[in-house]
């Protein structure tokens, strides 16, 4: 495996002690990054390929191609990385778009405010035009759900490691998790301390809740601790966080791609309250767990669950069995490797 990314990223400089792995780091180029900024006014590329523009992209695929002289496949991560090395990949390339990025642009018109929503019109537009384009350009593109796709695109669903439960007390009553700063987790995470904890903590007042993830805000912090709920950020281990909630509460209201949140929590045994847009792109999950689509229906459902053990234990079984049976990480693998022409079974 030979990976082309700016340094630090994906843990490279480590990787690059073993024999069979390679790294060629994307330096940061001021040119690059004008022409970025350039490209952004006259061609329209979208405002978030900024993120990659400013790395000569270019010069590290030719390093990498000159000693190897030829790839069993190429495989490019996100749809927003294509405008600055669409000349250096060809037909038998992979691009593993995760998410359609112009139905996150989409999602984000949504939950803005009217001054910025025509800001995101404008950049769901753009990227529309950047994915019809890697639609002509990759022999194959991957996104995790039909939900997302684009172009000829293959769905693969996200992948997971179900670990043994180790039996440990679960320590909170409720929890939900996820990268804070994310539009979607903290427009959830809101909604969470300022309508639905108020409610659940009405039907039980000494219920427990936690909340975790990194980049907790300082609102936020602050709003929880009024509130009487937990904030861990960061949390150091996600399994185990996890593992210590008894009901995950998912009340995500926007967003695009899966929602590994979802995955985790069904693998750690908990029981799952949450929105059709939390579960999106999950229908296996989706039909053993609670769906709810307002604050007070959410809490009403969380804590009937908590307050009856088998039916939470039963949910959390049921959930967990969907976990080992759909979303095996070996088999996302071996799905990716045969659409990348690697082997396997597609």
């Amino acid at each position: 495996m030979w990976l082309v990314s700016p340094s630090g990223r994906a843990g490279a400089p480590a990787a690059t002690q073993a024999s069979t792995f390679r790294f060629y780091e994307a330096r940061r180029s001021v040119v690059r990054a004008v022409q970025g900024v350039a490209s952004v006014i006259t061609n329209r590329v979208p405002f978030q390929c900024l993120l990659t523009a400013p790395y000569d992209w270019r010069g590290a695929i030719a390093r990498a191609q000159r000693d190897a002289k030829s790839f069993d496949a190429t495989v490019v991560v996100l749809a927003r990385l294509h405008p600055w090395i669409r000349e250096s990949v060809n037909d038998k390339s992979v691009l593993d778009a995760v998410d359609s990025l112009r139905r996150n642009a989409h999602e984000r018109m949504k939950a803005a405010t009217p001054i910025s929503r025509w800001l995101w019109r404008d950049e769901e537009s753009r990227m529309a035009c950047v994915e019809d384009d890697a639609g002509k350009t990759y022999g194959r593109i991957v996104v995790v759900s039909d939900e997302e796709s684009f172009g000829d695109s293959i769905s693969i669903t996200t992948g997971i490691m179900a670990a043994p439960l180790n039996g440990q007390p679960r320590a909170s009553d409720f929890g939900f998790w996820g990268r804070l700063p994310y539009f979607a987790n903290a427009d959830a995470a809101q909604w969470l301390v300022d309508e639905i904890w108020p409610a659940i903590r009405a039907r039980k007042p000494n219920a427990t809740m936690v909340i975790g993830g990194a980049g907790a805000s300082r609102a936020l912090r602050d709003a929880a601790a009024r509130a009487g709920i937990t904030i861990v950020s960061p949390v150091d281990d996600m399994a185990s966080f996890a593992r210590s909630i008894r009901v995950a509460l998912m009340p995500v209201r926007f967003g695009s791609g899966q929602s590994t949140k979802v995955v985790e929590a069904a693998e750690a045994g908990c029981a799952i309250v949450g929105t059709t847009q939390a579960f999106r792109g999950l229908a296996p999950l989706a039909a053993h767990a609670r769906i709810e689509h307002d604050a007070e229906s959410l809490a009403r459902a969380a804590v009937a669950l908590l307050d009856d053990d088998n039916a939470r234990r039963s949910m959390s079984t049921r959930l967990r069995d969907v976990v080992e049976r759909e979303y095996a990480r070996e088999s996302t693998l071996e799905r990716f490797a045969a659409i990348a022409g690697l082997g396997g079974a597609q």
